[in-house]
């Protein structure tokens, strides 16, 4: 173990690789396999006839093999004075005619066009240990080289195990000069090394050959990755994303033979071949308690479910583990853009897949349960696609699953995982139009509002100095949205507090369009809508005079990174707080939804609003990541008489909203919010 280098840097000192031949000896140091495992590819494409360049030799009984079956023509190269001579007394021998020369890669001393095929086992990788400047100048003198001596029509063959940064330069390298590129995968290597208990990385055979660069040539670019199939890429972003996938799934292989993930979040995504889009996203989860009868079982979610807690979450797969009775349950996720016949078509595409995750010990013969709710997988319909300048690409989609009514959902591409807007839809009409034409677009039933944290916004209304339902000939109440989406808050609070006014603001025109078109938000003298920058609008507002009696911020972040997605951090900022203070009647309420993954972020903001708003409340929304704050500087600051008005307003709102709905039920469990209540 010593002799293993302890840096990448190790990899392309020359100074490392001769203390490591010297102290080796005659040993061979085979990195990704020997010959027979690697003779499967070699023989498809390398020749006997070809003039053949060994880069890289090192002291690997590749080039000494390949002779023994008939390959004459053979040069081997390396930079190490010690292998090199080492190497010509072992195989002079017995290899009469095969050369070696002391060479550095990036300078080689042949000729122009001299070989018909060069041949790199793990050279490259040796060479490439970074993405740094200096490395990827190294790696380009080296293939500029490799294209230099070789012919047209010949072969550079690379064995590497393709880190990211390698298989994504090597790839634009060659094909932006007209090369033709196939990815291959060598699994006899892998087998071989899984097969001695060793942890075994996916190896690479990539034929990159050489064509005469003419312009206007399409780059042609194949993968060879599942048995013989040979595929056509679409990109190169494609092929670095499949081999990245086979690095995980073998990775978390050899994890899940080695030891349990109990209490780890794991995923894994299984690609479709065909076009490299993700098709399967594997959830595993492991239990801690031995006991389970069930050593092994695969759920999958149904369509249009896999944002549920029970599903969406890490606390939530644990609980559908345990109500299984699984140790080990893999919970699949399907995808929006790709197709499933039928929950059997599931079962029999995966039932290899997820043998190869099975704990260890499990005889290969075991049959997996597949379990789901129900026998049908749900369906998906999309409705609109659309690209916005300020929110990107985005989809209003219908979805149908079993044991959940129909929704209508908005989500954003740059962030599949939240669910924008979602509204119920009322059953459907067999009515036809005049024309004899079916209403394509089902109505939305605002009687409910699918997402929990919008309710509890509406809750917050329960702070107000009078009923929300002020008697006759009273001012109405007043109600700045930041954060329109799919207009479903605003629109609720309209149709149910009649005498209340809304104003929606959101900055991208496309989501006011959408909202209308989609989503039934329909603009009136008590509800209005305008495209602007919330925080522009706050300040026109305080230059201007107007006041609200509540403003609510329900407004996401564009940058992922900064582990907060809903509102942006300019909105929590002191100075702007300030003004929407300002913006506020005495009594007014400022209501904000939370979502920070980041707990010592998610303190530093709740001590920011503080500063500005000495009386904060939260909410936490069981089983969801949502806290909704509400903040005011005139409500009482005895916690526990805060508390009181809270329940007693919420009973008021509950009165309202049972009269309108003309429901019996209470539409907010205020026993249930008061336990996830808390003073700050």
């Amino acid at each position: 173990m010593s002799l293993l280098p302890k840096t990448f840097h190790d990899f392309s000192s020359k100074q490392y690789w001769n203390t490591f031949f010297a102290k080796r000896g005659d040993k061979a140091f085979e990195w990704y396999g020997e010959y027979a495992e690697l003779c499967g590819l070699l023989h498809k494409y390398v020749k006997l006839q070809d003039n053949i360049l060994v880069a890289g030799c090192g002291n690997s009984t590749l080039s000494a093999d390949m002779y023994k079956v008939g390959y004459r023509s053979i040069t081997n190269v390396d930079n190490s004075e010690i292998v090199i001579r080492r190497m010509e007394e072992l195989h002079g021998s017995t290899c009469p005619g095969m050369q070696w020369c002391v060479m550095d890669l990036t300078g080689l001393e042949s000729q122009d066009g001299e070989f018909s095929c060069v041949l790199d086992k793990a050279a490259l990788d040796a060479m490439f240990t970074d993405g740094s400047a200096d490395v990827v100048a190294t790696v380009g003198k080296y293939f500029d080289e490799v294209s230099r001596v070789l012919r047209i029509g010949g072969r550079f063959i690379c064995v590497s195990l393709l880190q990211e940064h390698i298989v994504a330069h090597m790839l634009d390298w060659f094909t932006q000069r007209g090369w033709m590129v196939r990815v291959c995968r060598c699994e006899d290597a892998e087998k071989s090394q899984s097969e001695n208990g060793n942890f075994s990385f996916p190896v690479f055979v990539i034929v990159c050959t050489k064509f005469k660069q003419m312009p206007n040539f399409k780059p042609v670019l194949e993968t060879q990755l599942d048995g013989e199939e040979v595929r056509r890429a679409e990109s190169v972003s494609q092929v670095v994303g499949r081999v990245r996938e086979l690095q995980q799934y073998a990775f978390l292989r050899h994890t899940l033979h080695s030891k349990s993930l109990a209490g780890e979040d794991t995923s894994v995504e299984l690609c479709d071949p065909s076009n490299g889009r993700t098709r399967y996203v594997l959830h595993l989860v492991d239990s801690a308690r031995k006991t389970h009868s069930l050593r092994f079982a695969v759920f999958i979610v149904p369509h249009g479910r896999e944002r549920e807690w029970l599903f969406g979450t890490q606390t939530g797969r644990e609980k559908l583990a345990e109500n299984a009775g699984a140790r080990r349950l893999i919970v699949t996720h399907l995808q929006r853009d790709q197709t499933y016949p039928s929950l059997a078509a599931v079962q029999d595409e995966l039932s290899a897949r997820v043998m190869e995750l099975a704990p260890a010990g499990l005889p290969s013969n075991t049959k997996v349960p597949f379990l789901s709710v129900g026998a049908e997988l749900g369906e998906v319909h999309k409705l609109w696609q659309g690209e916005s300048s300020i929110s990107g690409g985005y989809v209003v989609e219908e979805v149908e699953a079993p044991g959940t009514p129909p929704l209508r959902r908005l989500i954003f591409l740059d962030n599949q995982n939240a669910i924008q807007s979602e509204g119920r839809l009322k059953e459907k009409k067999k009515k036809k139009r005049k024309g004899g034409k079916k209403n394509s677009i089902r109505p939305i039933d605002y009687s409910h509002l699918s997402c929990q944290h919008h309710l509890a916004m509406v809750g917050g209304m329960a702070l107000a100095p009078s009923s929300p339902q002020p008697p006759p000939n009273t001012p109405a109440m007043s109600v700045l949205l930041l954060g329109l989406g799919g207009g479903l808050l605003a629109t609720y609070i309209h149709k149910y507090f009649p005498k209340t006014k809304v104003t929606g603001v959101d900055i991208d025109p496309a989501m006011v369009d959408m909202a209308q078109r989609f989503f039934g938000f329909r603009p009136d003298h008590r509800l209005k809508a305008y495209v602007y920058d919330g925080l522009d609008y706050v300040r026109k507002a305080v230059e201007e005079g107007t006041k609200f009696d509540f403003i609510m911020f329900d407004v996401d972040s564009k940058d992922m990174s900064l582990g907060m997605s809903f509102p942006p951090p300019s909105f929590v900022e002191p100075c702007f707080l300030e003004l929407t203070a300002s913006c506020l009647t005495q009594p007014g309420v400022l209501i904000i939804n939370l979502v920070c993954r980041d707990e010592q972020l998610k303190s530093r903001i709740i001590e920011d609003i503080k500063s500005v708003f000495p009386v904060v409340l939260s909410q936490c929304i069981p089983e969801e990541v949502n806290c909704i704050l509400f903040c005011s500087r005139t409500l009482p600051r005895d916690p526990q008489k805060l508390k009181t008005k809270f329940e007693k307003g919420l009973a008021g709102i509950n009165g309202v909203l049972k009269q309108r709905l003309k429901c019996s039920e209470d539409v907010i469990d205020v026993r249930e919010v008061m336990e996830n209540l808390s003073f700050i």
